[in-house]
């Protein structure tokens, strides 16, 4: 993207017309001599001297200096700058001269005394005048020197120019409307994109076409800024689609009155784009990373971008779907809103037959969220861990409740010939969380102790043995326990289950004592 005044475009019959790069021979070469002057050790004082003199050269010669300008801000994108190596900080260096100007010569210096001051500077530091010179400024942007560069060839920095020409368009769009009939696979993709961007949307079909409508940023407001960036970061998505097409009605200022004109672009101008791939989608703020953090601390599997769900014909892309066993809810965080977004939002999460957990801040939102009947955290500037905790406790309880029936009848039916079974492994077999399986526990004839299940039989093996051989401490215990292939950590419970008290004598269970009580 580039800034707005770099936008080369014209209007005509109501109609935004974009001026491309369509890689005519002059555009070559421009881009071709911008590439040859970011040398690897050059300042950046040399590439912007070099350029501003070429822009003169190529503008002579009719081309649009905002052509220029945006190549050479994309190539800079791509450099890597750092600050010459310098023995004394430069910051350091200009309060001592700033001093010796002050003390000797009042705070002002012709050039004559200038050259007399920086002598006197270097004398006290040690280094020449020339070197003093060159370490003043260095920490200054111009002497910053090209260490890495991402070089691309002339045809390739054309087409990103393309791309971030139509992304400046959209930085000032009302609607944008895009229309695929790309793969469910692609379409996936690109509904992540506007998901994670915190965009604005509303998806309809129609004979297999999808249309997403997105509002602009001129529908919210406050937030233009950060919004219209938003709507500018989708256009690589869709432009990685296998067939799209964008209409996107954008503001634009002719004279003194700003006009909403029609902008249209689809996949017949292919050749003038990158060659993209999906981009890596990531964390869109602080808030989803510190959401997703929690929860998994809460024993929850969170699962980013989830498939869509069906509300009435429509997509609803969640943002996370949070699973423990065998149940699972999904999670839309409500960012940007207008009363007509909201309004179409619940309409459609009220369709949605699946648990949704909305995630909404309280000076964001109108009393029409409540109308979905679905589950509601709210917050103000960042969530409250212990509000969450408790909503996901209660939402758990909730659905567990719903399920936990049938998972016992399972459980009660189940044919166990172990005598001893590890809750781990029983609650995998089941599909629940060790948790769930305790709450459903026991199945008959068999008693939980500690994290397994023991059969009856085995228990009163146990208790007759520990009677009859009363062993004095843990450790010896833990040798009948290995005689009858039952875990050794189960030791202490066990015996407190026999009726011996288990008497400590420090923090190592091996020297516990076993105390009988007289019969």
């Amino acid at each position: 993207m580039l800034q707005s005044q770099l936008l080369r475009a014209f209007v005509r019959n109501g109609k935004l017309h974009l001026r491309w790069a369509l890689g005519r021979e002059e555009e070559l070469n421009l881009a071709s001599d911008l590439i040859s002057i970011f040398k690897q050790g050059r300042t950046l004082r040399e590439i912007q001297d070099d350029a501003e003199k070429m822009e003169e050269e190529y503008e002579s010669a009719g081309l649009d200096y905002r052509l220029i300008r945006g190549l050479y801000i994309l190539l800079e994108r791509r450099s890597t700058f750092e600050r010459p190596e310098t023995r004394m900080d430069p910051v350091k260096a200009r309060e001592i001269v700033y001093r010796i100007v002050n003390q000797r010569y009042g705070g002002f210096v012709t050039e004559d005394y200038r050259r007399e001051a920086l002598q006197l500077a270097a004398d006290e530091l040690g280094m020449s005048a020339e070197e003093l010179e060159f370490t003043l400024w260095a920490d200054f942007d111009p002497s910053l020197r090209l260490v890495g560069f991402d070089k691309p060839s002339p045809e390739d920095l054309l087409k990103e120019y393309n791309l971030s020409l139509l992304q400046t368009a959209m930085f000032k769009s009302v609607r944008m409307e895009v229309l695929t009939s790309s793969s469910g696979n692609e379409v996936k993709y690109l509904m992540r994109a506007v998901k994670r961007l915190g965009l604005m949307y509303m998806p309809y079909k129609w004979k297999g076409v999808l249309k997403l409508s997105l509002d602009g940023p001129a529908s919210v407001l406050k937030f233009t800024t950060k919004y219209g960036m938003a709507m500018a970061k989708l256009v690589p998505y869709v432009a990685s689609l296998s067939n799209w097409s964008i209409r996107a009605r954008i503001v634009r200022r002719i004279g003194r009155r700003k006009r909403i004109v029609l902008l249209e672009v689809d996949d017949t101008r292919r050749d003038l784009f990158p060659d993209m791939r999906y981009p890596k989608l990531e964390y869109d703020s602080s808030l989803e990373k510190e959401f997703a953090r929690a929860c998994s601390a809460g024993g929850w599997t969170v699962v980013r971008e989830p498939e869509p769900l069906v509300a009435d014909g429509s997509l609803v892309i969640p943002d996370f779907l949070l699973k423990k066993g065998p149940i699972g809810m999904y999670v839309e965080v409500v960012g940007f809103w207008t009363p007509d977004y909201i309004k179409r939002k619940v309409e459609k999460l009220r369709l949605v037959k699946e648990p949704v957990l909305l995630v909404a801040r309280k000076d964001l939102l109108c009393s029409k969220i409540e109308t979905t009947q679905k589950e509601v955290l709210y917050f103000e500037r960042r969530i409250d861990h212990a509000d969450l905790a408790r909503k996901l406790k209660e939402v758990e309880k909730k659905l567990w409740n719903k399920k936990k029936n049938s998972f016992k009848e399972v459980l009660n039916k189940m044919k166990l010939e172990e005598d001893v079974i590890s809750l781990r492994d029983l609650s995998s077999k089941l599909g629940v969380t060790s948790a769930q399986l305790r709450d459903i526990c026991c199945p008959k004839g068999y008693e939980l102790v500690g994290d397994y299940l023991i059969s009856s039989k085995l228990l009163d093996v146990i208790s007759r043995r520990t009677t009859e051989e009363r062993p004095r401490r843990i450790s010896d215990l833990r040798r009948i326990l290995r005689d009858l292939k039952v875990p050794e950590e189960l030791a202490v419970p066990l015996a407190e289950r026999a009726g011996v008290k288990v008497i400590w004598k420090g923090l190592d269970e091996e020297m516990a004592e076993l105390s009988y009580s007289p019969h």
